[in-house]
């Protein structure tokens, strides 16, 4: 199993969590984002054609969304504790799952990647939909300590690192007291990787 990633990539993080907590051995390639631009290079859009990453190698396939790579490694070395097989858990999760992909990259995510002149736009619209994505999480996590199923699970690592990196798209965590606490929990696990 080989990742394909960016220690400046919020999404490679999420991978990068997951297979710490786990213990899972991965051989890493780093792909340099900004100066060589790698992941625009004809070899890597044969691995993965939208030129992002991360990219995973799995038994011969290539996958490139986080979703997937998630879920795969939770399965194969998680037990029930990543993503639960029971119905209603897994819905549960995979509710926060999509959260992750949408109102957290659509609006802390893109936020960020725009002030810091990753990406062109105004902030205005991602901005929004990253500050309603801070109130969504600071009334769930008000009488909750994870986001699903009571416990730690893969919904968590797939919020966490836009969550945590949203003071560089000027948003202010310590205005939602229940994420940040939220954010702090999950740093505190053991084997919690941190950026870099």
């Amino acid at each position: 199993m080989k990742l394909y990633a960016s220690d400046n990539s919020g999404n490679s993080w999420k991978i990068r969590i997951l297979l710490s907590l786990l213990d899972v051995p991965c051989e890493r390639i780093d792909i340099d984002f900004f100066g060589k631009r790698e992941h625009k290079s004809p070899a890597f859009l044969k691995m993965n054609p939208r030129g992002q990453v991360p990219v995973m190698e799995i038994e011969g396939k290539h996958f490139w969304d986080t979703t997937a790579h998630l879920v795969y490694i939770a399965r194969k070395w998680g037990g029930e504790q990543w993503l639960p097989t029971d119905p209603l858990g897994m819905a549960e999760v995979m509710h926060w799952m999509a959260f992750a992909q949408n109102q957290v990259q659509t609006g802390l995510q893109l936020t960020r990647g725009i002030v810091l002149k990753l990406r062109r736009g105004d902030t205005e619209e991602p901005r929004r939909h990253g500050l309603l994505a801070l109130k969504i999480l600071d009334d769930h996590l008000q009488d909750r300590d994870w986001l699903a199923v009571g416990r730690t699970t893969i919904a968590d690592i797939a919020c966490y690192p836009y969550v945590a990196k949203s003071p560089e798209g000027g948003f202010d965590l310590p205005a939602y007291p229940n994420v940040l606490a939220w954010v702090k929990r999950c740093e505190a696990q053991p084997r919690w990787p941190q950026r870099g």
